[in-house]
């Protein structure tokens, strides 16, 4: 058994009290608690501004599928991807390395899908998933 009384520990609770999370706790001086102080509020902020990038791209991105496409549902993307990458696993269509990375910077790293840049294949699939 371990000798919990030397365990030091900060609780995150949900607002129901249930633990969510656990952290250790380091006991710090008063410079070193201002400069984490200082990085997390840095990273509160990085993480807004990512959380405020993405939202900027979906909404450019829902005006642009709306000039290309017409009235595509948001879901529809999505689908045409999932058929696409199913086609290419089972060999039906051959796998372009940049348009899948190009698809996973738009989806984590908030970056820009040109669609006149993505495969001819794909692009027919939305057509068919958006009843164009």
């Amino acid at each position: 058994m371990s000798d919990i009384k030397n365990k030091h520990i900060a609780v995150v609770c949900d607002e129901n009290g249930n633990c969510v999370s656990l952290a250790k706790v380091k006991v710090v001086n008063e410079m070193e608690y201002k400069k984490l102080l200082n990085e997390s509020e840095g990273h509160k902020k990085k993480c807004q501004s990512d959380k405020n990038e993405t939202n900027r791209i979906l909404n450019n991105f829902g005006k642009e599928i709306g000039n290309i496409y017409g009235k595509l549902k948001s879901n529809d993307l999505l689908v045409a991807k999932s058929i696409y990458d199913n086609f290419v696993d089972r060999g039906l269509l051959n796998d372009n390395d940049k348009f899948q990375k190009d698809f996973y910077d738009f989806i984590f790293n908030g970056c820009e899908l040109k669609f006149e840049d993505t495969p001819n294949d794909f692009q027919m699939i939305l057509r068919k998933v958006g009843n164009l």
